[in-house]
């Protein structure tokens, strides 16, 4: 990382460059573990889609990290050439598995910037050098340490967003914003929330393939962040025991099943009958309590952490996104045992929609919570 007063001077130039360009939303491009998205917008209030893309990971990878971006970075020409949308300045997301996010307390130190303090001390808990990180952060407005400013930090590897800008760059883009995921979500949540309801917090779950991020948004601001590294593979992983099964077949169950725990199997006494009446067949189905309770005890433990942090903020809402969003059984489990008002959010129904739209491998007749990163990236400011 360049030297502080360095870093500063570099930004600020690049915002004035940034100034200069021509105005209008990015194109958005995702490197998701379940596809590969890119998304374009026009102007307007809402803003409206132009054009959209999205690449399915195959199965083999999607188990695969190391393969998959590989996959996605080689892919990325030819899908970005398939919804005419090349030539144009482009934002993307770190994926969450790439970014380290953590709660940090710092000294409050004059003529220090809160990235800075923070840098120090990411790379101190990662162990590396400062040099190798890119690191943002959050203020908490809490007051549980005398003396110290509580952060919310994301800090990701400097080489690897190099990588993704040269992919951006070889896919004829000119890069000009890098966001973490929970950056992308603040937007979408600032765009569902209404004004007069600053006296409450809103609770966001990005239900992830491979992560389920955790969030909690007040007046605007990011006050809590945790990467739980525990998502539909999770689940399907469950299945794939209980069954034997493929990966792949375990997917599919997963989808059709109508609860995460099964009902009993009731026998009803065959009356006065002389010859028993056979046991109707039944079809075994998964069991996914013990994956369902490990993900609710997790969200539990951010919530006990918020309500430490800042007891006089109670939490009002909670929005689900994120793919396992779409999933009836399991959004509405975690509606039913957080006690919260619970919406599931299709970030893409709220963009206005004008004409015969280039679509590519995504159905935009039905909600699509999985786009809510790739949404957010696209309405966020750019920052390159």
């Amino acid at each position: 990382m360049p030297k502080p007063k360095v870093f500063e001077q570099l930004k600020a130039s690049l915002t004035s460059m940034n100034s200069m360009r021509p105005q209008g939303h990015p194109l958005a491009v995702d490197f998701g573990v379940s596809a590969l998205r890119v998304l374009k917008l026009g102007p307007g209030e809402p803003a409206s889609i132009q054009a959209a893309a999205q690449l399915d990971t195959p199965d083999d990878l999607l188990d695969n990290p190391a393969k998959r971006i590989l996959f996605q970075f080689d892919a990325l020409p030819k899908l970005v050439r398939s919804g005419k949308m090349s030539g144009l300045r482009a934002a993307c997301v770190i994926p969450p598995a790439q970014v380290s996010c953590k709660h940090i307390q710092v000294p409050v130190v004059e003529g220090a910037t809160p990235d800075q303090l923070a840098a120090e001390t990411m790379s101190s808990k990662l162990g590396c050098d400062p040099s190798a990180l890119l690191v943002r952060s959050c203020p908490v407005p809490t007051q549980r340490h005398p003396g110290k400013q509580e952060l919310v930090c994301f800090a990701a590897s400097r080489a690897f967003v190099s990588r993704m800008m040269d992919a951006i760059k070889r896919a004829k883009l000119e890069p000009v914003g890098i966001h973490n995921a929970f950056e992308t979500l603040e937007h979408i949540v600032t765009s569902t929330t209404k004004k007069d309801d600053e006296s409450q917090a809103t609770l966001v779950i990005d239900l992830g393939t491979a992560t389920t991020l955790v969030m909690i948004v007040h007046k605007g601001a990011i006050v809590f962040a945790r990467s739980i590294e525990h998502g539909a593979n999770a689940f399907d992983e469950a299945i794939k025991r209980q069954f034997r099964c493929t990966m792949h077949e375990a997917r599919k169950m997963r989808a059709e099943i109508e609860s995460l725990v099964p009902a009993p199997v009731t026998v009803g006494a065959s009356g006065d009958s002389p010859i028993p009446t056979p046991k109707p067949k039944s079809k075994r189905q998964p069991d996914l309590a013990e994956q369902a309770e490990i993900l609710v005890d997790e969200i539990n433990m951010c919530l006990r952490y918020h309500k430490s942090a800042l007891p006089d903020v109670p939490i009002g809402r909670a929005l689900f996104i994120g793919g396992l969003a779409a999933h009836p059984a399991i959004s509405s489990h975690l509606a039913r045992v957080l006690r919260l008002e619970t919406r599931v959010i299709d970030p893409l129904s709220t963009l206005a929609r004008a004409g015969k739209i280039p679509v590519s491998g995504v159905d935009l007749s039905s909600p699509q919570p999985g786009w809510a990163t790739t949404v957010g990236c696209a309405l966020s400011p750019t920052d390159l």
